[in-house]
């Protein structure tokens, strides 16, 4: 558009905005300054600066977090044994204690100048924008953490963003750790996108408030380890330990964007528990070197009174003067009236201890480039970290899932080969917590026992045929997956519609039933293998092998007639002579011989071999029994179950028969008894009364999450992981086309 056809209006605007990207402070201007200041070691910037100190061997000794060590100490006795203990680890550099060791590195063109051991300071940006004034303020013994407050569009992303790039141009990341949390779910993920910055060990970028709580519960533990860590070695703070041992263990600094969502979308339960980690967190986080630094429009509705007021340094950009008096404790933040600029106030509260400061800006070009060298002197230092990348709205092919379980199909092997009691091992999706590996898959050891069934209750339709492709993934790639059996109840055929759950098994149509008739066979079946291990466990209490194949002959002949007649119980008498002063090692010669001598059902040694299996091949009872996988879809439709379906439910798994029972609704007669058969259970959704019901902690989520909750309720664990990506079948309505037919 040429400038003859802009309007006066149109011409003002233009001039602002060209008026304002030159009003802007470039951070990479800033940079080049700061390092020029430092370099000349310029009095107003020196004084809060103290050159890393490397030990004698001018190398960086890096320990690890002491929640991972502080158990090696158990079992000395006092101070004196852990100190000694201690220093021979040092000397030893064990690994167990040892994270790496770096040699000193001058090639970093004036970056990682200042060390942690005494805070870390935060550049807000120019103060009274002077050059000459990269004025800091300092979280350390005074001001242990700090606030961030300014309306939407007042710069506080910009604000953030600053300062991040100040932490990372100014410490090195075996210095400082870093761990931000954006409930926007945009700014921060942009942190670990492209490059893996070395100093950023986890960013956050969801509105999942159990990932954020997990965090704050993880940093919080970390902290008390160190604090006792420190008690065992006669120290009381992180800079006494470092400067004693010539170590260095980095400060921590936790970042939240949107931290008021935190609260606003914290259940009460949630709430409770956030305010006894940031309890936790602001009393010992001077001693251990943990800060926080919270972000937000407002803080209203979120921390208490006696929380707030550990939050010592403040920053206000442009604001109303309500939310800048209880950040600031005066109304400056809201006389603020050109962008790019902060007050920041620590601790006094009026207004003329108000600090003012132009804020760098970051564009979005440079913002890459910058990470990116930051990456690269991590990587010439040869520095080594691992980095959380919490994408909620991020999700993975279920090609993946069947990498993963082609990689641990190994482990899978050795664990069910050597214990009996387990019926297999099923990996679920990327947990929905944070831990500090590099791999964080949420795995079940589904277990025999009583009541080892699982229940998969959502009211949504796609969830529940999501859990039961993932389930049919893992039982298809099972160590033991030719010796399943599945058999398809379908009493809800909108699941079969969507997916097919038949051809996921390649089971054939005859073990597809949509008839209840089918459970009164279950019902059969389990009686039978019930009967079957009594008589094999009863088996010592026999005379002799012959009276043990006369009550096996005679078992398994009822499964074919009801009622024996005498000449058919003397026809097996007549087999049962053939093991006369026999022993179980016999059994395989004496089968062929009967064999031979009669034409005779194989089927009718089941329960002999069975015990031979037993005691000579060293098989488990349960082993003995086929492994047969019984899913129901659509519990909510079978109406009422048959009467002995709750004593098969309860001892499925003893008897090597698990059902997946399958429900989207929890309303029907027999939930009660479904749920309390299912130890394993699986739940999605918004609907809080599913949870309520059965008896699970509810968290909210947004309308598309991809998060799917589980629990095993004999152990009260709950936890919760990431779908893999799955495309449902699509389904057509099939509709008449009016149009067509009458116009």
């Amino acid at each position: 558009m040429s400038e003859e056809m802009l309007t006066l209006d149109d011409l003002a605007k233009l001039k602002r905005e060209k008026e304002e990207e030159k009003s802007k402070l470039p951070y990479q201007a800033y940079l080049d300054n700061l390092k020029t200041l430092v370099g000349e070691k310029n009095p107003k910037v020196y004084p809060s600066i103290e050159a890393p100190k490397s030990n004698s061997n001018k190398q960086f000794v890096c320990i690890k977090e002491p929640a991972e060590f502080v158990n090696l100490f158990s079992s000395c006795n006092g101070q004196d044994e852990c100190k000694t203990l201690f220093q021979t680890l040092l000397d030893d550099r064990d690994p167990r204690v040892i994270d790496q060791v770096i040699d000193e590195c001058e090639d970093t063109n004036g970056l990682w100048f200042n060390t942690t051991n005494n805070g870390i300071n935060l550049r807000p940006g120019l103060e009274d924008e002077e050059w000459s004034s990269p004025t800091t303020i300092t979280l350390g013994d005074d001001a242990v953490h700090s606030l961030v407050a300014g309306r939407t569009g007042s710069g506080k992303s910009v604000f953030l963003n600053s300062i991040i790039f100040s932490l990372l141009a100014e410490y090195s990341p075996w210095e400082l750790d870093l761990y931000l949390a954006d409930f926007k779910k945009v700014e921060f993920s942009r942190y670990l996108s492209k490059c893996n910055v070395p100093h950023i060990k986890a960013v956050a970028a969801t509105s999942e408030i159990r990932y954020v709580i997990s965090l704050l519960n993880y940093l919080a533990n970390c902290m008390v380890a160190r604090q006792n860590f420190f008690a065992l070695i006669g120290q009381q703070k992180l800079s006494e330990v470092r400067e004693k041992y010539q170590i260095v263990l980095p400060r921590v600094l936790f970042i939240v964007d949107e931290f008021q969502q935190l609260f606003l979308e914290a259940t009460g339960k949630e709430e409770m528990e956030i305010a006894d980690l940031l309890t936790s967190i602001t009393k010992l986080g001077r001693a251990t070197g943990f800060h926080l630094m919270f972000a937000s429009q407002e803080m209203s509705g979120t921390m208490s009174q006696s929380a707030f007021a550990n939050f010592k340094a403040r920053f206000a950009l442009a604001c109303d003067a309500e939310v800048s008096s209880r950040i600031l404790g005066n109304s400056g933040a809201a006389k603020l009236d050109k962008k790019g600029m902060v007050l920041a106030n620590i601790g006094a509260g009026k207004e003329d201890t108000n600090q003012l400061f132009k804020v760098p800006f970051v564009s979005e070009k440079y913002f890459y480039e910058y990470l990116q060298i930051i990456t690269d002197y991590g990587g010439k230092s040869k520095y080594d970290s691992v980095h959380k990348f919490y994408q909620e709205d991020s999700i993975k092919g279920m090609d993946e899932l069947n990498s993963v379980l082609t990689a641990i199909k190994n482990v899978r092997t050795g664990y069910l080969s050597k214990n009996s009691s387990l019926f297999d091992i099923v990996t679920l999706g990327e947990a929905v917590v944070f831990n500090y590996k590099k791999y964080d898959y949420e795995t079940v050891f589904l277990e025999r026992g009583v009541r080892k069934n699982i229940g998969i209750f959502s009211p949504i339709v796609d969830d529940t045929v999501y859990v039961c492709k993932l389930l049919a993934e893992n039982f298809k790639s099972s160590p033991k997956a030719e010796s399943y059996n599945h058999h398809i109840i379908v009493r809800n055929d909108l699941f079969m519609k969507k997916m097919n759950l038949a051809k996921e098994l390649n089971v054939s149509n005859s073990k597809v039933h949509n008839s209840i008739d089918f459970f009164d066979e279950i019902v059969g079946l389990f009686k039978r293998r019930s009967r079957e291990a009594s008589l094999i466990s009863s088996y010592q209490q026999y005379a002799s092998l012959k009276g043990f194949a006369y009550d096996a002959f005679c078992l398994r002949a009822e499964h074919f007639i009801t009622d024996l007649s005498e000449e058919e119980k003397a026809v097996l008498q007549e087999l049962s002579d053939y093991y006369t002063n026999k022993t179980i090692d016999d059994i395989p010669v004496i089968q062929e011989t009967i064999l031979d001598d009669y034409d005779f059902d194989k089927s009718y040694f089941r329960v002999i071999n069975m015990l031979y299996d037993k005691e000579v091949n060293g098989k488990s009872i349960v082993d003995l029994f086929d492994a047969d996988i019984f899913w129901i879809i659509g519990a909510e439709m079978v109406g009422k179950f048959p009467k002995d379906m709750e004593t098969v439910l309860t001892d499925a798994m003893n008897y090597n028969m698990l059902f997946v029972l399958v429900a989207s609704n929890n309303d029907f007669n027999d939930f009660y008894m479904c749920n309390k058969a299912c130890d394993y259970l699986f739940v999605t959704g918004n609907n809080e009364s599913y949870y309520n019901k059965l008896k699970l902690p509810f968290t909210k989520k947004s309308d598309n999450s991809i998060s799917v909750d589980f629990a095993i309720s004999s152990s009260a664990t709950q936890r919760s992981f990431k779908k893999f990506k799955f495309d449902l079948q699509e389904l057509i309505v099939p509709e008449i086309d009016f149009d067509s037919i009458l116009s």
